[in-house]
């Protein structure tokens, strides 16, 4: 694993960053710069095309004519040049004359890339997925969630009928759970821990990482049984199958009585605080008295600066009626559940690691 650098360096560098955007920003006219931050929808969807026709891919081993990736791809030949053109100018691919080639900031968008973003790319440009945005409006004046207003069922509901989609949003979430990774190991310690236990861990990706930095522990997934031949599978690959114990059920009902840790990443940011109290309520219910809970969330920071957590919070508000919250806000939510919030461990990326054990 390269090194990552500390936290307070890495925010250092961020908040600079943040700094010189707001800064150029505001050297433009404010209309300019109302239909720059507009604009950005087009660039997201230029992106999603040159993922989803596999451009990227086609200019995996090297520069080739816009009239080469046509042939290959069976596109039309000046709409391919367009499109690679666009790209070109949003600093995807690098053009040389009549020739393109992927950049570093492109080269995630293909499929075997070890960074590869193109599944993350694929779920958020997808028009099951915009159209949901279309309705942040009635989101904000109902303040309900509208995946059912568009498509006639829930966000979850969805998942379970169209195999399609559900592919795309398994593969994205596994990839940002790899992504997330190395910042969440370089922070917490996860050898302590005799049995770790993944709630709602999807296809495994998250338990495997744990169980590889913890050589020592056994593992534990509660998913849907649905889930359960493909976490096998992923466990297997990852070699540590062996040390593991695949569980099918609700975690609203119940978790497994015999772990150290307990683990949910990204599961308590889909929940309304009802939802989430019930959850965390069995979860402390069935957890040793000297066992931890881990949750792997994006925390809002105070003030009005500019925060991943405050985008994602809307995301959650219009797919599931979720939400994100401050450290105060999990504080009152685990004290309700009768747990105490020992501490917030920040990382490099989004994720911040909220620990919790049952109060005394």
């Amino acid at each position: 694993m390269s090194r990552l650098p500390p936290v307070r360096v890495a925010r250092a560098a961020t908040s600079v960053r943040t700094t010189v955007q707001g800064l150029t920003r505001r050297m433009v006219p404010p209309p300019i710069g109302v239909l720059e931050m507009v604009s950005g929808l087009i660039e997201a969807s230029t992106m999603y095309a040159v993922a989803k026709l596999g451009v990227a891919d086609a200019l995996a081993g090297g520069p080739r004519t816009a009239a080469d990736v046509a042939a290959e791809l069976g596109t039309h030949p000046d709409a391919t040049f367009r499109l690679l053109r666009a790209a070109a100018g949003h600093g995807l691919l690098r053009q040389d004359d009549d020739r393109f080639a992927l950049t570093s900031l492109g080269r995630p968008l293909t499929s075997d890339a070890p960074d590869s973003m193109r599944a993350v790319v694929l779920m958020i440009g997808d028009p099951r997925y915009q159209s949901v945005w279309g309705r942040l409006p009635e989101a904000v004046a109902t303040g309900s969630a509208q995946a059912e207003a568009v498509h006639g069922v829930s966000m979850w509901e969805l998942l379970e009928r169209d195999q399609d989609y559900a592919a795309t949003f398994n593969e994205a979430m596994s990839r940002l759970t790899a992504l997330d990774w190395p910042t969440v190991e370089a922070a917490y310690d996860f050898t302590p821990f005799r049995r770790i236990v993944d709630v709602g861990g999807g296809h495994g990706r998250l338990l495997a990482s744990m169980l590889g930095a913890a050589p020592g522990a056994e593992g534990v997934l509660l998913e849907l049984d649905a889930l359960l031949p493909a976490a096998e599978e992923l466990l297997r690959e990852a070699g540590v199958l062996s040390r593991c114990r695949l569980e099918g059920g609700l975690f609203f009902d119940r978790v497994p009585d015999d772990g150290d840790l307990y683990v949910m990443r990204r599961v308590v940011h889909d929940l309304d605080d009802e939802q989430a109290l019930a959850l965390l309520t069995t979860v402390r219910r069935d957890m040793p008295a000297g066992a931890r809970l881990l949750l792997m969330e994006s925390v809002v920071p105070p003030g009005g600066g500019p925060d991943f957590a405050k985008t994602l919070d809307l995301d959650m508000l219009l797919f599931v009626g979720g939400r994100e919250r401050t450290a105060q806000e999990y504080a009152a939510l685990l004290d309700r559940a009768g747990l105490t919030l020992t501490r917030i461990v920040p990382t490099i990326s989004t994720i911040s690691l909220v620990e919790a054990r049952p109060a005394a």
